[in-house]
């Protein structure tokens, strides 16, 4: 058999009364648009990966504040025993502040904090959980809490101790934050110090 081109293959006339073949062929179906909807599964990974994520932003920032909640609580019951009681009231007013740090620590430590501590102890461990007071609790403005509530008209700087008492309810670290510890500097012993010049 010849290979011809299909070009030069010459068909015969078509018949006067012979129907046309080629009309009988139907047109070409083009497929339907792609449509909006349903999306790709990558839009439904994406769908459900935005839920998530905002779920858990959400989750999460509701637990913060809800942890912090006794804070504000704290900070308005301080700034009212401050306008509360006068300056002649430095007594009771120190009664006040001392209800309201242990109240404080209770709700932020939980069974961490040891009710009993008082005296030098309590603003000690006051000192320890907030590195910001600069040990003024046990060593500065702070000492007033020890003995004013029992004395009749204790003399101490109010306004000092009520921002002291203010930034440690605020700057405090609680039961779900880490305290940070001082960073330790290592002293080289006699021995090692001769080798090391």
């Amino acid at each position: 058999m010849n290979a011809q081109d299909p070009s030069q293959i010459s068909m015969p006339p078509p018949a006067a009364g012979a129907p046309d073949p080629l009309a009988e062929l139907q047109d070409i179906h083009l497929p339907a648009e792609i449509g909006l909807w349903p999306p790709a599964w990558g839009w439904w990974v994406l769908v459900i990966a935005t839920i998530v994520c905002v779920s858990a932003l959400a989750f999460f920032i509701k637990r913060k504040k809800s942890r912090n909640a006794y804070r504000a609580l704290a900070i308005a019951e301080l700034n009212n025993s401050h306008k509360q009681y006068g300056d002649e009231q430095n007594s009771e007013y120190l009664q006040a502040l001392s209800v309201i740090l242990r109240r404080t620590a209770l709700s932020g430590f939980g069974s961490q904090f040891n009710a009993s501590l008082k005296g030098h102890d309590f603003l000690q461990w006051l000192d320890e959980q907030c590195a910001k007071t600069n040990q003024q609790f046990n060593q500065g403005v702070g000492t007033a809490l020890l003995i004013g509530p029992y004395q009749k008209n204790p003399e101490f700087d109010r306004a000092a101790l009520h921002q002291l008492s203010l930034l440690w309810i605020t700057e405090h670290r609680n039961q779900w934050q880490k305290i940070e510890k001082p960073a330790q500097i290592s002293i080289p012993k006699n021995n090692e110090a001769k080798h090391h010049v």
